[in-house]
């Protein structure tokens, strides 16, 4: 009972090792699908795209917001019998989607559970007066509603609008937590370059991101998204260098986060390149914002968060460092892998490297998520 207790006292400590693992078995079954060596289920490649999308990421973000939003308005976090239904209500999804992902059942299911993670949310930032952060609640709405065009609708514009929102969330995110913890880093030994605070560029950069991802959903792959992308990219850039990320290379913890960043430049970069030159492809573009910004971006908040709610010091071990290396290093293998005149080995080789760095993190989690705070 007491560890049942424990596992359900904060939200990062079911779905982060979950999420991870979850990751970690998904897409060797895709590989091997691929390879035609075994069929999952009765449709692999919408399997594969949902639940990337729409299976893992949300496993992220309730661990995140739920573990973030007592911090945000000063309230309790979630108790643990609801927490014990929002996962059990994820965990259902994935055991529907990969049974019978055809299957109308199988699907509200797994719909379900964006809703339900956005209304708890709305419902705690509501009580706390928080507006700053509905927008994150109403970007959780509108990934729910992205996920039901894939089901119901037309699961391109579905999985175009998952990317889309998700970037957006990633820019906004990842943009607050990554110069404000260099910032407190390396103020506190003494810097005298600190990462710019928020103005211009910052705004420039959201802008540009959000009419990139309006333009893909509404355009789709059009000269207009091209260009929008193409401005997003050097946009995100120049933000970037502005964080001071080389200043903190010694602490992987935080470089990681400057690196899972760049991936948002890296992906719209590739989306540009494939509306607006030869020899580039939209997968490329897919992958490097999936299995790169989202892949890498979850992983070093996911550690971060275990860490530091867990008591820990916020240090990486050397088995966390191999770990985002062999994250990062696996994304780019599957991107890269289309211009391989064979990509055969690179898919195999990326998607490998991608999926033993998950269970290494989930390795990593679970301990924590089963033990009292330090």
């Amino acid at each position: 009972m007491g560890d049942t207790v424990i596992f359900l006292s904060g939200a990062y400590r079911p779905f982060f090792p979950a999420a991870a693992l979850f990751a970690g078995l998904a897409i060797p079954l895709w590989i091997a699908s691929y390879a035609s060596i075994v069929t999952p289920n009765s449709d692999p490649i919408m399997w594969h795209q949902h639940e990337m999308m729409w299976g893992y990421l949300p496993a992220a973000l309730a661990g995140f917001l739920f573990t973030a939003i007592p911090n945000w308005t000063k309230r309790p976090p979630l108790a643990p019998a609801p927490l014990a239904v929002l996962f059990a209500l994820w965990l259902a999804g994935r055991i529907g989607m990969f049974t019978a992902p055809e299957a109308l059942p199988a699907q509200l299911i797994a719909a379900a559970f964006l809703p339900a993670t956005a209304v708890l949310a709305l419902r705690e930032l509501i009580a706390a007066g928080n507006r700053r952060n509905y927008v994150v609640a109403g970007v959780i709405f509108a990934l729910a509603l992205s996920q039901m065009i894939f089901l119901w609708s037309n699961a391109e514009t579905g999985l175009t609008a998952g990317f889309a929102l998700t970037l957006v969330l990633m820019t906004h995110i990842g943009g607050r937590v990554t110069p404000a913890f260099s910032r407190n880093w390396l103020k506190a030994r003494g810097a005298a370059k600190l990462p710019a605070p928020f103005g211009k560029v910052d705004q420039i950069a959201i802008i540009a991101v959000a009419a990139t991802g309006a333009s893909w959903v509404l355009l789709g792959l059009s000269p207009v998204t091209g260009v929008i992308a193409t401005l997003a990219t050097f946009a995100l850039a120049l933000r970037l260098s502005r964080w001071c990320g080389w200043s903190v290379r010694t602490e992987p913890l935080l470089f990681a986060q400057h690196a899972a960043y760049g991936w948002l430049a890296v992906g719209t970069a590739f989306l540009a390149l494939s509306i607006l030159s030869e020899g580039t492809s939209l997968a490329q573009a897919q992958h490097a914002f999936g299995a790169g910004a989202i892949g890498t971006m979850t992983a070093i908040v996911m550690l971060r968060a275990l860490l530091g709610h867990s008591g820990r010091p916020i240090k990486a071990t050397r088995f966390d460092t191999l770990t985002l290396c062999a994250l990062h290093l696996g994304a780019a293998l599957r991107v890269i892998a289309d211009w391989a005149s064979d990509p055969t080995p690179f898919y195999h080789a990326g998607g490998t490297l991608w999926a033993a760095a998950m269970i290494a993190l989930a390795m990593r989690a679970f301990p924590i998520a089963i033990t009292p705070r330090l």
